[in-house]
């Protein structure tokens, strides 16, 4: 009886001995719930997070103008020539520095009354494309005569004075195209730069370390995209302003031709009427 009882307990307490180290043995490796998928916790580190942000990889315009190399100084310059040539025309090309509205509505006047000294002294003391034209125009009746307001001659003595006006504005011009043509150059010039230092570091040390050679080929990249980005807006500009000074150029000269058509009419009626 006695050694029954012995037994009994020595399997209780075997038992419960072995519910406790099944217990703690849970509760240090297994701490999720019956039922629900485990979640893994990490706990986030601050220098890997510094670390991954200063390999983001973001780099701003003056750090892209440095790994551009010598030839992002021509295509800097090239840039603000743009800028310097746009603001220019803008201010330039406007419909008072050709065919202002106070002078031709002036000149009109004097073509009606044919007084050629009162027009001559507006035309002279005014910069514009009306006035250098009707200026030509006039000065050559003057010399051969009320005879010469039918010919084609005429007309050519005012079409030269009108290109010579705009001699200068022409050539401004052309500086857009100019730029358009010489920018992807330059940057394909900077990209054959950047190539060559690429394959002289890898010839040295192999591909071994491609960081070593990264900044030859950023550069050729880098000029490449800078190249265009500055004709890209050259062409514009060019085919815009070019196309406004034709504009300008034409409705001045037909202004001119007006005024002229008004001359011819008075002389024909003052003819008539003698």
């Amino acid at each position: 009886m006695n050694r029954s009882v012995y037994h009994l307990s020595f399997v209780l307490v075997a038992g419960y001995l072995l519910l406790l180290n099944s217990a703690s043995a849970q509760d240090e490796f297994d701490l999720s719930i019956p039922g629900e998928a485990a979640v893994e916790v990490t706990i986030p580190n601050p220098a890997e997070e510094t670390a991954g942000t200063a390999s983001s990889g973001e780099v701003n315009l003056l750090e892209m103008i440095k790994a551009g190399g010598w030839s992002m100084w021509v295509l800097g310059s090239f840039s603000f020539a743009v800028i310097g040539l746009l603001i220019y025309c803008l201010i330039d090309l406007q419909r008072k520095q050709f065919y202002p509205a106070d002078l031709e509505a002036a000149l009109n006047q004097d073509m009606e009354g044919t007084d050629f000294e009162s027009a001559l002294q507006k035309v002279q003391s005014t910069s514009s494309c009306l006035s250098s034209v009707m200026e030509a125009g006039m000065l050559y009746i003057v010399d051969r005569g009320y005879g010469v307001l039918d010919t084609e001659k005429l007309e050519e003595v005012m079409a030269a004075a009108s290109r010579k006006f705009n001699r200068g504005r022409v050539r401004t011009i052309n500086y857009f195209s100019i730029i358009a043509q010489a920018a992807p150059m330059m940057g394909l010039l900077g990209t054959v730069s950047g190539m060559i230092g690429a394959f002289a570091k890898l010839s040295q040390g192999g591909t071994g370390d491609p960081s070593a050679f990264a900044g030859n080929i950023s550069e050729a990249l880098i000029t490449t995209a800078t190249g265009l980005v500055v004709a890209l807006p050259a062409i514009f500009c060019y085919f815009i302003f070019r196309d406004r000074l034709q504009q300008l150029v034409a409705e001045s000269e037909e202004s001119a031709e007006s005024l002229i058509a008004t001359l011819r009419r008075t002389v024909v009626a003052s003819h008539g009427e003698g």
